[in-house]
């Protein structure tokens, strides 16, 4: 969260210049789906496949659409480095599925997701680590109910229908992927706020405009035209009913979409949450979405900047504690209602800063064009799958992940995505044999390989006769998969976890380079002490005293409570002096965050 605020503060700040193999497994019998309806066998699709660093990317458009998209995408990411650094490791790979025909897009959207005012063209999953990005190409324009339309016939719109831009429903699903991936996660009016803002980000080669507000009065090209064409023919016999119909409404600024319209009370405002009609359709009369990109655009663009230090302290507070009337009023010295008031009037009045960046040579550059091909039926059938089940579509994912292994495809993620599928939503002794063929044909999935460990462990730990103790080949056996998940995106502390606990019931005594699996999750997660103190002992064993004496003294510092710092120094006091040689860095720095308790 310190790091999230840093990066937070630094958007409201001027822009930065531009500048191991799986072992021999036995063969493992997989298992078969019996069809029972000719709906469990989808016919097999055409889609294109593309991967980019971050990203596996299925689309159904054509490879012009395509190009053109993944074009500006990766402009708009370099434009984004300049705004809002970003670690040059992804923290994961994620799904991006382009839906352009044949109704695609309804297989990804979750249930009850429609509301009758507003609506949305692009989705973002997510549970757990594993997240994906559905963008609706074949919308150019939405239907909603008119809830508003007083001013359609003076600016030449229908507000009963909005207009999609791609590009920028792409960017709004990107910046919220970005930000899903702080701990605790932010709230949703955070995400939606920094998403409106970021989304219109203007860009090109030599410059960068970030948080301008667009002028409320202007309209839209045809919008002017048809307003023009029906002021031509007013006050003529039957005008009225040959009157053209009005453009589709844009996606306007809050300063233009808010005009003349009551805004949410605060209580009601920061409740709403991440899966929310009023989170998930943004596209058309949402209220709750403009307010919440006004608050975030004041907070740490308006009014001279008066706002951004309380705002900081505000989510820093939030991370621990729920809104509520009373912390508002700590920390910005304002009730609700006094900031409604302050906030209808910047919306009114907007008094801002908006920064630019200009450069002599190119920063952002157009890169060479995505090498697209024709997809497999496993990458169909896994990607889409696994979409599926994000969005809660779980039965009709099992058709999609079933039907390219029921005509004979063997590719590994596509196993370890049907043994993920299994654990989760099906048969353990099913999902086993998966993620065990999955494991054999070199699958480097963090998800699956754990899952695999796991299920090893268990199967070691339940033996007739097995007591608590594994046997050398048993742990060797619990040990091997996580070898292939440890230290890849995404990174899971539960791999740590199972390898302590493997470890901790081995009879076997661990050499100094399996000892470097726990201090490397030690270091990665220096607020899980149970990590921390785990790897100690195990460094302790292996004979590597310099790294064991800094996780004890580590513990004993970071330690939150007596208890907690008494067992670390257990472990100090039972260690041999350490060498002379300079210690390893210990795995938090003196300004890292509390443990966890």
């Amino acid at each position: 969260m310190r790091l999230f605020l840093a990066a937070l503060l630094a958007l409201a700040g001027p822009l930065a210049a531009a500048e191991t193999a799986a072992a021999a497994e036995p063969v493992v019998e997989l298992p078969r789906f019996v069809v029972t309806d000719n709906r469990e066998l989808p016919p097999p699709e055409a889609w294109r496949y593309a991967a980019i660093p971050g990203f596996e990317i299925l689309s159904n458009a054509s490879d012009r659409a395509t190009q053109r998209l993944l074009r500006d995408f990766a402009m708009f990411r370099q434009a984004l480095g300049h705004v809002w650094p970003q670690p040059g490791r992804h923290p994961q790979t994620t799904s991006l599925i382009l839906c352009a025909k044949r109704g695609k897009f309804q297989d990804f959207i979750p249930a009850g997701r429609y509301v009758p005012d507003a609506g949305f063209a692009s989705v973002f999953l997510k549970q757990g680590a594993q997240t994906a990005i559905v963008i609706d190409l074949q919308a150019t324009t939405l239907n909603v109910l008119n809830v508003d339309g007083l001013n359609d016939a003076a600016t030449g719109t229908d507000s009963g229908m909005v207009s999609v831009d791609h590009d920028k429903q792409l960017y709004r699903e990107y910046v919220r992927y970005l930000l899903s991936s702080s701990e605790p996660r932010l709230p949703a009016w955070v995400e939606e706020g920094l998403s409106q803002i970021i989304m219109r980000m203007e860009f090109d080669r030599r410059w960068i405009s970030f948080a301008k507000l667009e002028d409320p009065n202007t309209i839209s090209a045809q919008a002017a035209m048809v307003q023009q064409l029906n002021a031509l023919g007013a006050g003529e016999e039957g005008a009225e009913s040959m009157a053209l119909p009005g453009a589709p409404a844009e996606d306007r600024d809050f300063n233009a979409a808010l005009q003349r319209k009551a805004l949410v009370p605060l209580d009601k405002f920061f409740a709403v949450a991440h899966d929310s009609s009023e989170a998930t359709n943004v596209l058309g009369n949402n209220r709750w979405a403009k307010q919440a990109y006004a608050f975030v655009h004041m907070c740490l663009y308006g009014l001279n900047g008066k706002y951004q230090k309380p705002f900081a302290t505000f989510l820093q507070r939030l991370a621990r504690e729920p809104a509520s009337e009373e912390l508002f009023r700590q920390v910005f010295n304002r009730t609700y209602k006094q900031m409604l008031l302050e906030l209808r009037g910047y919306i009114d009045f907007t008094v801002y800063q908006h920064r630019e960046y200009r450069s002599k040579e190119d920063v952002i550059v157009p890169p060479p064009p995505v090498e697209l091909r024709d997809a497999t039926q496993a990458e169909v059938g896994r990607i889409k799958g696994e979409a599926m089940v994000l969005a809660g579509r779980v039965k009709p994912a099992r058709a999609e992940l079933a039907a390219p292994y029921t005509r004979g495809e063997r590719d590994p993620y596509l196993l370890a995505a049907l043994g993920l599928y299994e654990q989760r939503h099906g048969d353990a002794a099913r999902a086993r044999k998966f993620l065990e063929a999955a494991f054999a044909g070199g699958a480097r999935r963090s998800e699956a390989n754990l899952e695999l460990a796991r299920l090893r462990l268990a199967e070691a730990l339940a033996a007739p006769g097995a007591g608590t103790q594994l046997a050398p080949a048993q742990t060797r056996a619990v040990l091997a998969p996580l070898q292939l998940a440890h230290g890849k995106p995404p990174l899971l502390p539960a791999v740590y976890d199972v390898a302590g606990d493997a470890w901790a019931r081995s009879t076997s005594t661990p050499t100094r380079e399996e000892a470097k699996l726990m201090v490397e999750g030690a270091m990665l997660f220096p607020t899980r002490l149970r990590t921390v103190f785990q790897a100690g002992v195990l460094a302790r064993d292996a004979g590597d005293l310099q790294s064991a004496h800094a996780l004890a003294d580590h513990g004993i510092k970071y330690g939150p409570t007596p208890e907690a710092r008494q067992r670390f120094t257990g472990l100090k006091e039972s260690l041999p002096p350490a060498p002379p040689a300079a210690a390893p860095a210990s795995p938090a720095s003196p300004a890292a965050p509390a443990p966890r308790p």
